[in-house]
């Protein structure tokens, strides 16, 4: 599916006039990649309401109903939202062979996002359903929402997006008091890694989970800081549209300037508390900045220093198309590395990757979105500082 401005645009639109939405990231699992002969796409009991008028509570059985879809791509057809009790499962089920989806079509399709636009306000029976499978496309929708997919998935109410405990938003909000202007994003990673490991009272580390759930709490930080800088702007009203477009823009430009340095500053506090040498940036030829270069800058460039002590690290949330940049950022290291957040890449991503001599490193808990063939040979983010450590 090529990137299309006016598809996007037209996605932003319909979930800002539904005011709710469920999306995620589509598994092996959802497309059948894995070999399942399941024709269903797992749902989240969390989207209940997106999907049933009347949250199911069988003890036995199945509740099942009818749906429209319309796709994107102008093909419209039925579907069947189905909640097995027994399974504890939540599907939409006939979507792929009613939407006449072909095999490789359906492969290609791991990590990317879809989005599922209730029509009306009051009867879950028609969807607007679209499928962004380009970085682009998926990081405007979801920086357009303030989206966080930690757990593959998010619902989007008129309210905003469904947070953890109101408890855990007080400890966030007693550590943002007093913010009447956007801190520095490092700032933000800085308190949203407190929020986290003081409510939840951690004393040690786990950091393939907890860099996901620092990166979550980070989304609840921002709109809680986000709430209390624009509440007097949310309050008077604006008398022209272009003061209106000018706030509209501002607010989503911090939205995607946060969201792009997240990954980098939380990296750069696991290096640091881990007492590993490292350059964030590094600089490599010419004007060259890959994300972390280890041990230094200075040893890169300093062509004594044997090139199998260099590690070169690329950070990127996404990396369906991005990892390629990876590649050209650094000649004197012939094994690459890439850290993301990507749940699932096609199985022909991977093969392209591995041919080009670059590992990608996924936290662990999001081992299980990738295909069953290239599980073993994702590294988690335990085995990359394991390998660092071995060499410094």
């Amino acid at each position: 599916m090529e990137h299309n401005l006016e598809n996007l645009v037209n996605a932003i639109e319909a979930a800002r006039k539904s005011g709710r939405f469920f999306c995620k990231f589509l598994s092996p699992n959802d497309t059948g990649s894995n070999g399942s002969h399941q024709d269903g796409i797992y749902l989240s009991m969390d989207a209940w309401n997106i999907f049933f008028n009347e949250r199911p509570v069988l003890e036995t059985g199945i509740e099942e109903r009818l749906v429209k879809i319309d796709l994107h791509n102008g093909k419209s057809f039925d579907s069947r939202v189905v909640y097995y009790t027994s399974k504890k499962e939540f599907r939409i089920t006939r979507f792929w062979s009613n939407g006449t989806f072909q095999r490789e079509e359906r492969d290609d399709l791991v990590g990317a996002l879809i989005v599922f636009i209730p029509l009306s306000k009051r009867n879950n029976e028609d969807y607007k359903v679209y499928i962004f499978n380009t970085e682009e496309e998926i990081e405007e929708f979801t920086q357009t929402f303030s989206l966080s997919f930690t757990r593959n998935y998010s619902v989007y109410q008129e309210y905003g997006y469904i947070t953890e405990t109101q408890t855990f938003e007080d400890k966030v909000l007693e550590l943002v008091a007093g913010y009447d202007a956007f801190p520095d994003t490092s700032i933000m990673a800085h308190i949203s890694r407190k929020a986290f490991m003081e409510y939840y009272n951690k004393t040690s580390i786990d950091y393939d989970k907890d860099l996901i759930n620092w990166i979550d709490t980070e989304y609840t930080v921002f709109r809680l800081i986000e709430r209390e800088v624009y509440k007097d702007k949310l309050i008077e009203p604006f008398y022209d549209l272009q003061s209106l477009l000018d706030f509209a823009n501002s607010a989503l430009n911090r939205r995607k300037s946060r969201a792009g340095r997240s990954l980098e500053h939380h990296v750069n506090h696991i290096f640091t508390q881990q007492n590993i040498p490292f350059a964030n940036p590094g600089q490599t030829e010419g004007r060259k900045k890959p994300d972390f270069l280890l041990p230094s800058t200075e040893a890169y460039q300093n062509l004594a220093f044997p090139p199998e002590n260099l590690i070169l690290l690329g950070a990127k949330t996404t990396c369906k198309d991005r990892w390629r940049q990876v590649l050209s950022e650094g000649e004197r290291v012939p094994q690459k590395h890439l850290l993301t957040l990507q749940q699932g890449i096609s199985e022909n991503q991977l093969e392209e990757m591995e041919n080009a001599h670059l590992q990608l490193v996924v936290p662990k808990p999001y081992h299980n979105q990738y295909p069953r063939a290239y599980r073993q040979k994702l590294w988690s983010i335990h085995d990359f500082l394991k390998y660092v450590n071995e060499k410094y």
